[in-house]
């Protein structure tokens, strides 16, 4: 056997290797990374057949970190969902997207009524979300 630690030498999937990448594209936004370095933390992920080559590229950063490397904050999707925050950005989007089309329809037809259904829905959106949050 190798010198390896143990629960470190597991072999990963594209999961984990997907979550570890998602996790440095957080610290390249947040400006612990340089463009140079997540590229090459990212290649070495992309290569990483074990656990252990992955934490290695969290040992000198702070959370967030992927689930499997032990830190205080847990990124590995379970049968609850996706974290809080994504929802409310597709639903954000969503909405976006909806009202631009709306307002271009409202353009086109030159019908006001056009943007009714559009205005009911971006109400209980708004009030589902003050309801959960």
């Amino acid at each position: 056997m190798t010198g390896r630690e143990p629960g470190r030498d597991l072999r990963v999937g594209d999961t984990e290797r997907e979550q570890t990448i998602a996790a440095l594209a957080e610290h390249l936004g947040a400006g612990r990374l340089d463009i140079g370095e997540y590229d090459e933390r990212c290649a070495r992920a992309t290569r990483a057949r074990f656990r252990s080559e992955l934490v290695t590229l969290f040992d000198d950063l702070p959370d967030p970190r992927p689930g499997f490397v032990g830190s205080a904050v847990v990124r590995t999707p379970d049968a609850t969902g996706p974290p809080a925050h994504r929802p409310r950005l597709r639903v954000g989007v969503l909405l976006a997207v909806a009202l631009v089309a709306g307002l271009a329809l409202l353009v086109v037809t030159r019908h006001w009524m056009i943007m009714l259904p559009l205005i009911v829905v971006l109400f209980l959106v708004i009030g589902a979300g003050r309801r959960s949050g």
